[in-house]
């Protein structure tokens, strides 16, 4: 099957309802696709809650009519706040009527930060604009696919073998609540940032294609987000379509989140670095208000991106936090600067109290978190790892000349920030430090460090979508001001160099083989390269083969580590691990211990109870060399008992090579 329809079925899942949604509101921002998947997040959780207290299955007709009936509420209550609002007009002396339209007009057309209201553009640049942020994202999803192996390949990592299980219990429960969606799961109601696979599991193809096709969508729509940010938050300018486009295109160059996507199936994080640029745009313009506050409409539909952002994934939300802090700090301290001390030194406290907070709450609530290995690599390497925003991938080159251009043009930005003591500058530059700084910490094994980074998993991966954020607001700032030297706009020979060596590095990292078409390949195609398969393709065809020839009820036991979780995610036949991660019920951790027991003298009742509860019929084995015993002994371990039952509860019926599929006699 070609990959061109399956993701273009998740970008359009991924962007309309949220696109629709904000045009319900009247929300007025330029390049509203790239902010819409935020929103979407947020239609998808409050629908998924809804028809799990209505009883109605989540499918891809009821979600749509669900969306619909959403998008045309929200349309109703907003004209009828327009003409509640139009009848109070027309009651006011013309004095008023006069002053009252005056503010309104100046109220609705301006974002807050200073940017030309939205149709400041004309259509024609609007469309080129947004053309050209979507065409970056389709090109970034392309160069990704380019060594794939086609859109049905399986991701072998370990996480995205959890969210083909996941999708595929919400498929079949017709259940997307965030709270309940997975119980098959965890085995009781858990919170758990589900959007991702609530998104898979409509999408009218298999699961591994579905999957696929999201997470290449959300790739290709991180170039149209960052162009959404860059839009909301930019100072008017000529130029502005211009830096916008290329915000756009410098994204690509980011490669932190595209490992996280193709290597490592962090999906539900990629589905929040999606939301993150326009969530920090949306921060930074409800906090400002130099130019005028922005619309009713419009401010609504900020706080609603703001919410879909912190329901995509948590860790993005205290990325969004961290901004706010720190917007909250440089308004204070410019405050202190004007004149406004008693002010300023209340902003710039409650940041600080804020901060003290964060760290302390970190330390307590999310103890534990870090879960992720320190590079082995020093300080200083990692650092430069992290200013070249090069994920932990031995096999992914940390290459200069892609970021050389961003960091020479963000200096600029910095440099003409600071001579014009931009309130936006400052925050970004203090979120470029805290991000760097954040990386860093992910490093050092001290108590501080690991609560500054138990919010991110101690993944710098995780961290590095807000340096991204921050580092292309400052090179748009820079291009601002070699475009526009003293405010005007001219012909600028520095100018014209800068716009063209940030198209040509696009263009060039774009096609380089070690870069993305490598990362699309580690986790699909090129075993051995960086990561060992758990499941190969000829174990995935004996396992979709002996599943769709098991009996109806059937129940397949067997070390999750041997890629037995397929028999769920893609045959349909219910397993008793479905996740590779440790048993997470008192029964199944029975069974994964002590299955061997059973028939025995040493059989507790508490396992007999267990197996009867579960109901195990069939036992799958692999005892090739990508087998969990081989590739991960240790955490293999875990499931000793699965291992050990005797042959002689064993009746085969299926095998090839090294795959096995067993009958198994439960009696105890």
């Amino acid at each position: 099957m070609s990959s061109v329809l399956p993701v273009l079925c998740g970008a359009v899942l991924l962007g309309a309802p949220g696109y629709l949604m904000l045009c319900a509101l009247d929300v007025r921002l330029r390049l509203r696709w790239g902010w819409a998947p935020a929103v979407t997040v947020l239609l998808t959780v409050v629908l998924g809650a809804l028809f799990r207290v209505l009883g109605i299955r989540w499918t891809l007709l009821s979600a749509v009519i669900g969306i619909v009936l959403l998008v045309a509420l929200a349309a109703v209550v907003r004209l009828a706040l327009q003409r509640r609002t139009a009848r109070r007009l027309t009651t006011s002396t013309s004095t008023s009527t006069s002053t009252s339209t005056s503010t309104s007009t100046s109220t609705s057309t301006s974002t807050g930060v200073g940017v030309p209201a939205p149709q400041d553009w004309s259509r024609g640049t609007a469309a080129a604009v947004t053309g050209a942020s979507i065409l970056s994202g389709a090109l970034v999803a392309a160069s990704a696919a380019r060594r794939m192996g086609g859109i049905s390949t399986l991701n072998g990592s370990f996480d995205s073998f959890f969210h083909l299980s996941a999708a595929a219990f919400i498929r079949e429960r017709g259940d997307a609540s965030f709270t309940t969606a997975l119980s098959d799961i965890y085995g009781e109601p858990t919170f758990y940032p589900v959007v991702f696979d609530d998104l898979v599991a409509i999408l009218p193809f298999d699961v591994i294609t579905a999957a696929n096709a999201m997470m290449l969508a959300m790739l290709a729509a991180i170039p149209p987000a960052v162009a959404a940010m860059v839009a909301g938050v930019s100072r008017p300018a000529r130029s502005a379509p211009l830096l916008v486009a290329l915000s756009a295109g410098a994204a690509t160059l980011f490669l932190s989140t595209p490992a996280m996507a193709l290597v490592m199936g962090l999906w539900p994080i990629v589905l929040g670095v999606v939301c993150l640029p326009p969530a920090i745009a949306a921060v930074l313009m409800l906090t400002d208000r130099r130019h005028g506050a922005p619309g009713v409409g419009t401010a609504a539909g900020l706080v609603l991106i703001v919410i879909g952002t912190a329901l995509a994934h948590p860790s993005v939300l205290f990325s969004v936090a961290v901004v706010a802090g720190l917007r909250l700090l440089a308004g204070g301290i410019e405050r202190m600067l004007g004149g406004g001390r008693l002010r300023g030194l209340i902003e710039v406290c409650a940041a600080l109290a804020a901060a003290v907070l964060f760290v302390a709450g970190s330390h307590v609530l999310l103890s534990g978190m870090a879960l992720t290995k320190p590079s082995l690599d020093g300080v200083g390497s990692v650092l430069g790892e992290i200013l070249l925003d090069s994920p932990r991938i031995p096999a992914v080159p940390a290459l200069l000349w892609p970021m050389a251009a961003l960091w020479i043009l963000a200096m600029i930005g910095a440099a003409a920030a600071v001579r014009s003591r931009e309130v936006l500058g400052a925050t970004a530059a203090l979120g470029l430090l805290a991000s760097l700084i954040l990386g860093v910490a992910t490093q050092i094994d001290h108590p501080l460090a690991v609560a500054l980074v138990n919010p991110w998993y101690g993944a710098r991966e995780r961290i590095a979508p807000l340096m991204m954020c921050m580092l292309v607001l400052f090179m748009a700032r820079g291009l601002l001001a070699l475009l526009e030297p003293g405010g005007r706009r001219r012909r600028s020979l520095p100018g014209a160099l800068a716009v063209g060596a940030v198209v040509v590095t696009v263009l060039i990292a774009l096609v380089t083989p070690q870069r993305l078409p490598l990362m699309g390949s580690l986790a699909y195609t090129a075993y051995g390269v960086q990561l060992t398969p758990y499941v190969t393709s000829e174990e995935r065809s004996f396992i979709e083969r002996t599943a769709q020839e098991l009996p109806e009820g059937s129940v397949v036991l067997a070390d999750p580590l041997d890629g037995a979780t397929l028999y769920w995610s893609v045959g349909g036949v219910e397993t008793v691990f479905p996740t590779m991660s440790r048993p997470l019920t008192r029964e199944k951790t029975l069974i994964a211990h002590y299955a061997h027991r059973a028939g025995t003298d040493e059989a507790s009742v508490e396992l007999c109870r267990a197996l009867e509860s579960v109901g195990p019929t069939h036992l799958y084995r692999d005892t090739s060399e990508a087998s969990g015993q081989r590739i991960n002994p240790e955490d293999s371990e875990r499931w000793r008992g699965v291992h050990d039952i005797p042959e002689s509860r064993l009746t085969l019926v299926d095998a090839s090579g090294p795959y096995a599929l067993y009958e198994l006699d439960p009696a105890c």
